[in-house]
């Protein structure tokens, strides 16, 4: 484990984070533009839609990260890609913030994930409606 809590190799960025992430905001927005368009309550489609752009500014900070994260593993990436995912490549050195949007993609997965097997009720992690009592 590296200073800011992950250990992952330009592989598992480039060949599972990445595109794992890609599906879960696919998934994401696929879900909340039904519910907006089902919506008949002008309150619920005000709220899925702020979700939508909160959403949409979570992926997108973690994106610019990971870009970040990737300029500087240029040459190294170049090597992993030719190779067709045969080179792990080095284990990268995230900086903080990096790290962050690391974390964050992979916890977006996990959550889609168990949204899509029925253990979530909502596919937005931190997102689950509050329960109105309890029992």
């Amino acid at each position: 484990m590296h200073r800011h809590g992950t250990s992952i190799t330009l592989n598992d960025l480039i060949y599972s984070i990445i595109p794992n992430l890609n599906s879960a905001e696919k998934l994401v927005f696929a879900t909340l533009e039904n519910l907006i368009e089902a919506a008949s309550n002008p309150l619920d489609i005000l709220k899925r839609t702020d979700q939508r752009r909160a959403f949409g500014l979570e992926v997108h900070r973690i994106r610019m990260n990971l870009e970040h994260l990737l300029g500087r593993y240029r040459a190294e990436i170049d090597a992993v890609l030719r190779s067709e995912g045969e080179y792990t490549g080095p284990v990268v050195e995230p900086d903080p913030q990096e790290a962050d949007a690391i974390r964050s993609a992979v916890e977006i997965y996990i959550h889609v994930c168990a949204f899509q097997r029925g253990e979530r009720p909502h596919p937005i992690p931190g997102r689950e409606p509050t329960p109105l009592y309890r029992p």
